[in-house]
């Protein structure tokens, strides 16, 4: 038996927000002479990023997924979340100067933040069993202090330097109804490009040994 339910309505609900929907228009309806509107990737097309990372996989059921989310542990411990939304935020600090007697600032860029994720979706289990194992996946992921990785066709478009990343929070939000084999979640984590401090003091230690 195939259970159906609508993943939009799910989201609204636990998270009291909906994701964008972003819908163009029918342009076989334009009807214009000499225009071609075959789709040229129909269902079940795989499409990649420039760095042949994939952007969607195909589900159990022949349906598209789009975006799915994978974490890893040290390259080895891994867990593929599919039911997903990824935001991303970039913010940079800007020295701003003011100058005598004219309007405005002189801005100068001091640096560039880390790069923030924020991912919302759901644990599904399969045969309708509580994910009990992702779950205990995704607290793994959060409790260790070893290295993590995020990976997908969306995320590596900003992870470019490093897939390295630093989870800074989880939540599982309460739940109610039937629906025990659906675990809503939300995590956030950041880019990790500079694994170690040290890294930063081998520039300084040959300049001053050059001087």
């Amino acid at each position: 038996m195939q259970t159906v339910f609508d993943l939009e309505d799910l989201y609204k609900s636990y998270f009291s927000t909906t994701p964008y929907r972003i819908s163009g228009p029918d342009l076989s309806m334009l009807g214009i002479p000499g225009w071609d509107f075959k789709n040229p990737s129909p269902r079940g097309t795989i499409h990649y990023s420039k760095n042949t990372i994939p952007f969607n996989k195909i589900g159990d059921y022949g349906q598209d997924i789009w975006f799915p989310a994978l974490f890893k542990i040290n390259e080895v411990d891994a867990i593929e979340i599919d039911t997903c939304t990824i935001a991303v935020n970039l913010s940079k600090t800007v020295v701003r100067t003011a100058v005598s007697e004219r309007k405005g600032t002189v801005k100068e860029l001091f640096n560039i933040d880390d790069y923030k994720f924020t991912i919302r979706g759901f644990l599904i289990g399969k045969n309708r069993r509580v994910p009990e194992d992702d779950i205990k996946s995704l607290k793994t992921i959060f409790e260790t202090d070893q290295k993590v990785t995020l990976h997908g066709g969306y995320p590596e478009m900003f992870l470019v330097e490093s897939c390295r990343v630093a989870v800074t929070s989880l939540e599982f939000p309460e739940t109610q109804g039937k629906t025990h084999w659906i675990r809503p979640f939300s995590l956030t984590c950041e880019s990790d490009f500079i694994a170690d401090v040290k890294d930063l003091e081998v520039p300084q230690r040959n300049a001053n040994t050059n001087q």
